[in-house]
């Protein structure tokens, strides 16, 4: 692949069911694996009126170095 790889991407989707979320994250991390697998990265699953806290405490750390 060609180009420096200086891009990030941060997502926040609301209006999702419990099972939804849990299904969107581990497509992220299989994403993740597939096109960055020694970059970081985080996820975090939460209740709508958390996401500010969630995206601070960065609870699943993706792999990388």
């Amino acid at each position: 692949m060609a180009g420096k790889k200086d891009w990030a991407v941060v997502a926040v989707i609301s209006d999702l069911t419990s099972n939804q979320s849990a299904q969107i994250s581990k497509e992220i991390m299989r994403a993740k694996a597939k096109y960055a697998p020694l970059g970081r990265g985080t996820t975090a699953i939460g209740m709508r009126n958390s996401v500010g806290s969630l995206l601070q405490k960065g609870q699943k750390m993706i792999g990388g170095k």
